[in-house]
């Protein structure tokens, strides 16, 4: 019972933090996902649709290299972003409009042309959404992100149900939507009190970090998608069809997913760790390649529809790590998403080529592939692990809730401020000996941060306010500047709907203790 009101109250705290913010605009990403589907992946009623998937890919691919030097070398400005932005929409409709007519008049020449600019215009219309990811606290962008796959999944299952031309014709209306939803989200955060600027506010911890911790990264990255690839036309080389039931396991299965990580972090507050979400990956690509190797006709479409699912649950992975890692480094956002997502088109789409140009025909070609996808899938696993990068661990902002450092902080803040003043500036008492579960303060503290979803920095600044510390004095414990320390409090006091430290230590008190 105690676990279950633990749930209930949960829950009942995310709904509070989160519903009065939401907008339906901040899911833009779901039409721009949809538009994917209709045209580059066939509506997932296979892993991709062959010739179509890898030209526009590749193409995609070498597009964001340039666009990548173009930047470096003459910066992008806000106008330049708009411009590309407005740009890319268009080549996006013209594409399933030429997809549209070609399913009509069937011509090499069409496909080509939509496909080129299929490939151009997704360069920066999906891109553009990571301007306004980058302004958005972890909790929010963590759950639009994948609320944002979860959403277009359950479309996607809906495009794999209707005819073709169907999904053409809604795909024409999505970079539309996509433009008008950025614009009107941009234009709400702007509208917020607060500014919504919560990149500003993070220390830029990971340009510190050295230059092999994003090679280890990207490397990582690129061995997992060269194996996902490979996995997605073997081992015939040709995409399989995937029956209604499998594509709507497959969809599900992605949407559950997505779904289960906000749950697990957002409304439960548990532990979220990189390494393990991307083992999930791994671990549907290696079963789905195990399955396709058995070459058995029922396992056929199940392997395929893991290894479709492994595809769409990385992309979640990988949208957000490239924020966590905007949000905390001096870096351009749209230049780590570009670098990003080189490394995982471009081994992807290699990967894809050359088992449709080398077909495994042999018993054995086909073991020795199958050991080679599986080495790939373990190699990525081993890169992509929690003791990288080295100053700050991705997605630290859900580690460890309710417990770890920051209760430990708590703890010895408490043992040290026995004697001292409390946080009112009268002097106190010594603290009477904790039971089992902490004093009532700790306890109060730990329900703040669970119902706020403070970060551990943020939850050991306010420990030690509480505590009657001033900020240079917490400052000095926490090795920040006394300007970082302000800035966490500001965040805190933003996150918390206060606006004084009084306030604040009456929030704390409302906090139950059980």
């Amino acid at each position: 019972m105690a676990d279950g009101q633990r749930e209930a109250r949960g829950f009942s705290a995310f709904l509070a933090r989160h519903l009065p913010l939401f907008s339906i605009n901040f899911l833009g990403l779901v039409a721009v996902r949809i538009w994917i589907q209709a045209d580059l992946y066939d509506r997932y009623t296979s892993t991709d649709s062959g010739i179509i998937t890898i030209a526009a890919n590749l193409l995609r691919a070498g597009l964001i290299l340039v666009m990548l030097a173009v930047i470096v070398r003459r910066g992008f400005s806000r106008k330049a972003q708009n411009a590309l932005g407005l740009v890319s929409a268009a080549a996006m409709t013209a594409a399933s409009a030429l997809f549209l007519l070609e399913s009509v008049y069937p011509s090499q020449a069409l496909v080509a042309a939509a496909c080129a600019l299929a490939g151009f215009g997704i360069v920066w219309g999906g891109g553009m959404w990571m301007s306004f990811y980058v302004r958005l606290r972890p909790a929010e962008a963590l759950l639009y992100a994948f609320l944002s796959l979860a959403a277009s999944s359950f479309f996607g299952l809906f495009l794999g149900m209707v005819p073709e031309n169907v999904a053409l014709l809604a795909a024409i209306l999505m970079p539309t939507l996509s433009c008008i939803a950025f614009r009107r989200a941009q234009a709400l955060l702007d509208a917020r009190a607060d500014g919504s600027e919560a990149g500003s506010a993070s220390e830029p911890v990971y340009d510190r970090e050295p230059r092999s911790t994003f090679v280890r990264l990207l490397t990582g990255v690129a061995l997992f998608n060269l194996a996902l690839g490979i996995a997605r036309g073997f081992p015939s080389g040709a995409s399989i069809e995937l029956p209604l039931a499998f594509q709507a396991l497959h969809q599900f299965g992605a949407a559950a997913l997505s779904l289960g990580v906000i749950g697990w972090a957002l409304v439960w507050g548990r532990s979220l760790k990189f390494s393990s979400l991307w083992n999930i990956a791994v671990t549907l690509i290696a079963a789905g390649v195990l399955a396709l190797a058995a070459m058995s006709e029922p396992l056929a479409p199940f392997g395929a529809m893991l290894i479709a699912a492994a595809n769409t649950f990385s992309l979640g992975l990988l949208w957000y790590s490239c924020y966590d890692i905007a949000r905390h480094s001096s870096w351009k956002p749209y230049t780590i998403l570009g670098v990003a997502w080189v490394a995982h088109i471009l081994p992807r789409e290699l990967g894809r080529a050359l088992i449709w140009i080398a077909v495994p025909h042999s018993a054995l070609a086909v073991g020795l592939t199958t050991v080679i996808v599986l080495l790939l899938a373990v190699s990525m696993a081993l890169l992509l692990g929690d003791a990288i990068p080295r100053t700050r661990p991705l997605f630290a902002d859900f580690r460890a809730r309710g417990g770890g450092l920051a209760s430990s902080i708590a703890a010895r803040a408490q043992a040290h401020d026995a004697t001292e003043a409390g946080p009112l500036g009268v002097e106190s008492a010594p603290a009477p000996a904790p039971d089992s579960s902490g004093d009532a303060l700790t306890r109060q503290l730990e329900q703040l941060k669970r119902r706020y979803f403070l970060t551990e920095r943020e939850f050991e600044v306010v420990a030690l306010l509480a505590r009657g510390r001033s900020k240079t004095a917490i400052g000095e414990k926490l090795f920040l500047s006394e300007n970082t320390v302000k800035t966490y409090v500001k965040n805190v006091y933003a996150k918390l709907d206060v606006h004084t430290k009084q306030e604040l230590l009456d929030r704390i008190d409302e906090q139950p203790l059980d």
